[in-house]
C-alpha cells in the first residue's frame, strides 16, 4: 500500500512538473502569445532609409521588434550581424534581438542558438540570458534547467538577486524572471531558494492573480 501512494505521488508530481513546464513556455512566448505571426509588415520599420552605424540598426531592429515587426526586426539584425563592422556588443545585441524574433515567430526552442551566439559575444547581454533560460527550462529535462539557473543568476551577482528590465516588449517581466528561477531552484531540490525567488516574484508581481508568476506560485505551493 506505501508503494502504491508513493508511486502515485511520484506520478502526481511529475504531472505537475509538466503543467509547469507548459506555463514557463507560455512565459517565454510573451505570457501565452502564439509563435507565427506579426502584427507589422514591414512598412513602419523604414527599412529603405539609410541607417547611420550598426548600433543605430540594432536600435532600429529592436524599436521594429517593440512594435510587433518580428519578421521585419530579424532582417535588420540579420544586416548587423553580416555588415563586417560591428562592435561584439552591437553583435551581442542583434543576436539577442534575432533570436527573440525568432521565439516570437517559431517558439522558444528557435532562439537557442541565436541567443547563444550573443552571449559568446557578451556574457552579460541580459536579453539572451533570459531568452536563452526560459528556452532551456521550457525543454524541461535536468540538464537544460540546471543551465538555466545559471544563466538567470548570471543576472545579478549569482546569489538570485537581480532586477530585469525588459525594455523592449520581449514578454518576460521582472517577476517572471525571478520565478523562472525558482522553478529551476525547485527542480534542483533546492527548496529554501526556490521559496526566496518565488517570494521575490511574487511582491513584484502588482497583477499577481491569474499570471503565470501567480501559477507558479500556487504549483511550487501545492507540492510538499
Amino acid at each position: 500500500m506505501n508503494i502504491a501512494i508513493q508511486n502515485w505521488r511520484q506520478k502526481e508530481k511529475m504531472y505537475l512538473l509538466r503543467i509547469i513546464c507548459m506555463i514557463v513556455g507560455l512565459v517565454m512566448l510573451g505570457c501565452g502569445a502564439a509563435p507565427g505571426g506579426d502584427s507589422l509588415d514591414g512598412a513602419n520599420s523604414d527599412l529603405g532609409l539609410p541607417v547611420s552605424g550598426a548600433a543605430a540598426k540594432v536600435q532600429q531592429g529592436w524599436t521594429t521588434f517593440k512594435d510587433g515587426g518580428f519578421s521585419t526586426s530579424k532582417e535588420l539584425f540579420n544586416q548587423v550581424i553580416g555588415s563586417g563592422d560591428a562592435t561584439n556588443l552591437e553583435l551581442a545585441d542583434a543576436y539577442a534581438g534575432m533570436g527573440w524574433a525568432e521565439v516570437k515567430l517559431n517558439g522558444s526552442n528557435s532562439g537557442i542558438p541565436s541567443f547563444r551566439n550573443a552571449l559568446s559575444k557578451n556574457a552579460k547581454q541580459e536579453d539572451a540570458l533570459v531568452g536563452l533560460a526560459g528556452a532551456l527550462v521550457s525543454k524541461g529535462d535536468r540538464t537544460s534547467i540546471d543551465e538555466a539557473v545559471s544563466l538567470l543568476e548570471g543576472l545579478g551577482d549569482g546569489g538570485g538577486t537581480f532586477t530585469y528590465f525588459d525594455e523592449y516588449n520581449v514578454g518576460v517581466s521582472n517577476a517572471e524572471a525571478h520565478a523562472l528561477l525558482a522553478y529551476g531552484y525547485f527542480v534542483q531540490g533546492n527548496r529554501s531558494k526556490a521559496d526566496q525567488q518565488i517570494a521575490i516574484a511574487r511582491d513584484l508581481d502588482s497583477q499577481f492573480s491569474g499570471t503565470p508568476v501567480d501559477q507558479i506560485d500556487d504549483i511550487l505551493s501545492f507540492i510538499p
